[in-house]
């Protein structure tokens, strides 16, 4: 694989699992590809639009949301470098949700016709943009139960837990610390609670000594007391599991005390880049 070509992540991530023939993997590398620079908060994909190409997140953030009680939104998932965040729409005419970019992002677009030519030419690359729709699918249905049947603190202690597996996986967070473009306000509309709601849930993950969270970079100080708050369980995102060497490496600054702490009540209430302006 050419490390840093536009379709090295897009090959990275279908060969996790099984492994592609040399003809699959030419079929990748063939794909025309177009390359742009996005702002922060930009719309890719409008809801109720159709659209004709797909996305493949190479660097930064992407979210997707619905409208909900008027004005407010519902943050429905984030996408991490190497996402394709819109597979739905080959076969589907109208889009359900919005994407939007969380922070700058550098993206890159394949046209439905030219991906749908490469899944009927190979059942193996069918199977494989198959298994990341259903594996997308099995992210939706865990934010479903954590904004059902998690509390606040749990909710977003989870979906921390989430991004840090996420990005372990494509080399961004090995020492349990990446940074994230999001604001206060993006973390209520994640969790589905109101910014202050969201202001103090950051205070007391700070205050229980879980994470380190400065100017949205984002630090785990002890892993498995927040896995544990959390009720998080990576089976879902079919990935492998985090090493109990790099859980440890996340505690070894942390009090004993700290790790053995409930949760108080009032926490549980590439080259050819185009420029592209919104």
């Amino acid at each position: 694989m050419d490390i840093g070509r536009p379709y090295s992540r897009l090959l990275f991530r279908l060969e996790r699992r099984n492994r592609l023939s040399a003809v699959d993997r030419q079929r990748i590398i063939d794909l025309p590809l177009q390359l742009a620079n996005y702002p922060a908060e930009c719309e890719i994909v409008s809801y109720g639009y159709s659209t004709s190409r797909c996305t493949l997140v190479l660097d930064g953030f992407l979210y997707s949301h619905k409208p909900a009680a008027g004005s407010r939104r519902q943050i429905t998932s984030f996408f991490v470098p190497g996402d394709v965040v819109d597979l739905p729409t080959l076969y589907l005419p109208k889009v359900d949700h919005t994407v939007a970019t969380l922070g700058s992002a550098v993206l890159a677009f394949v046209p439905h016709a030219a991906l749908k030519s490469v899944l009927d030419e190979s059942s193996a690359l069918a199977q494989s943009f198959w298994r990341e729709t259903l594996m997308q699918a099995a992210i939706f249905q865990e934010w479903v139960v954590n904004l059902g049947r998690r509390d606040a603190f749990a909710r977003l202690a989870h979906i921390v837990c989430e991004l840090t597996v996420r990005l372990q996986s494509v080399g961004l967070a090995r020492d349990f610390s990446f940074s994230m473009p999001w604001t206060q306000m993006d973390v209520a509309d994640a969790c589905g609670i109101s910014n202050v709601h969201a202001n103090r849930v950051i205070q007391e993950l700070r205050h229980l000594e879980l994470v380190e969270w400065n100017s949205r970079r984002l630090k785990i100080r002890n892993w498995s007391a927040l896995v544990r708050f959390a009720g998080f369980n990576d089976d879902y995102l079919h990935y492998d599991a985090i090493t109990r060497n790099d859980a440890a490496s996340a505690e070894q600054d942390v009090p004993e005390s700290s790790a053995r702490m409930s949760i108080p009540s009032t926490a549980r209430g590439a080259s050819g880049v185009i420029k592209t302006d919104c």
